[in-house]
């Protein structure tokens, strides 16, 4: 049992986690509709984060500022930041239910991927990667996926004519594809994309920034001085969290980006000509390294709301 819980796909619309996120922390704890424009770290003991121009002194920072960070830059100004990774998304929520007969599947093309993952109220998530230059945009992006994938098999049909058009989103997929050295600097933590955005190919962007809050959470709780619950954060989770992105990275190689006939025939042996064959292939073994044994938790969070 404790196996099967561990290998669960649970479909949870972002809006959603934020509720339940938000719900569990007192009121006054977090502070919404504001901008950190500065960090100080003049005094390495008192970082100062700049707040609607006015300084606010903290023990830890944890920057988690997403694949763009700035506060990553600042830190790290050698690091060369995100790179493109060669593929874009498109991706929605349906309106209303679809009939679906399993909570997760994944198909592969020739350069392409279509992939669902089914919410408990009966609608789903769907996203369309495909391999393509950075940059390219649709003025009906449904209508170009329903191009791409209309005539693919069931249920994929029927989610694209669940979908209102508003609701597709479209992003170019980018990575750390160099990782960091460390995760801390001084007091401050990177968490999530910030510290290892990762391609989406194993559905572990948001997974693993959950398990970066958990790890960190527990090292300020455990360690006697924030620099010895950094140091522990960084020990356990830069190693974990760059195995998954090479992982994903590897992933995406062997799937969506693969092209070439030859090559995808030898991945696809049963049906080499079909397009749009259901595929629902194992994802790449993911122990985790022994400095953080616990098993990978695939929680899928998606953007769109509602």
């Amino acid at each position: 049992m404790a196996r099967q819980r561990a290998r669960a796909i649970v479909g949870i619309p972002r809006a959603a986690l934020h509720r339940a996120l938000r719900a569990a922390l007192p009121p006054e704890s977090l502070v919404i509709g504001t901008e950190a424009t500065g960090l100080d770290l003049s005094d390495p003991a008192r970082p100062r984060v700049t707040r609607d121009g006015a300084p606010l002194e903290a023990d830890l920072v944890v920057a988690a500022d997403g694949v763009n960070s700035r506060l990553r830059a600042a830190l790290f100004p050698g690091h060369p930041g995100p790179a493109y990774s060669g593929s874009t998304v498109l991706r929605a929520i349906t309106e209303h239910p679809v009939e679906l007969r399993t909570d997760f599947e994944l198909s592969w093309g020739r350069g392409v991927e279509f992939g669902r993952i089914a919410f408990a109220d009966g609608r789903a998530e769907w996203h369309a990667v495909v391999k393509t230059a950075a940059g390219v945009r649709h003025c009906d992006p449904l209508g170009a996926v329903r191009r791409r994938f209309g005539d693919w098999h069931d249920p994929v049909p029927a989610l694209l004519a669940a979908t209102r058009p508003a609701d597709v989103l479209h992003h170019d997929v980018h990575e750390l594809a160099v990782p960091l050295p460390s995760y801390t600097a001084g007091r401050v933590a990177l968490l999530g994309d910030a510290a290892h955005a990762m391609t989406p190919n194993l559905g572990q962007g948001a997974c693993q920034a959950l398990e970066d809050a958990v790890v960190l959470a527990a090292a300020l709780a455990a360690e006697p001085t924030p620099e010895a619950a950094l140091a522990r954060y960084d020990a356990e989770r830069r190693p974990r969290s760059q195995a998954v992105a090479r992982a994903a990275r590897r992933a995406g190689r062997m799937g969506h980006q693969l092209t070439d006939p030859l090559a995808v025939a030898v991945r696809d042996p049963s049906d080499p000509v079909r397009p749009g064959q259901a595929r629902r292939p194992a994802p790449p073994r993911l122990d985790a390294p022994a400095a953080h044994p616990s098993r990978l938790v695939r929680v899928y969070s998606v953007i769109p709301g509602g």
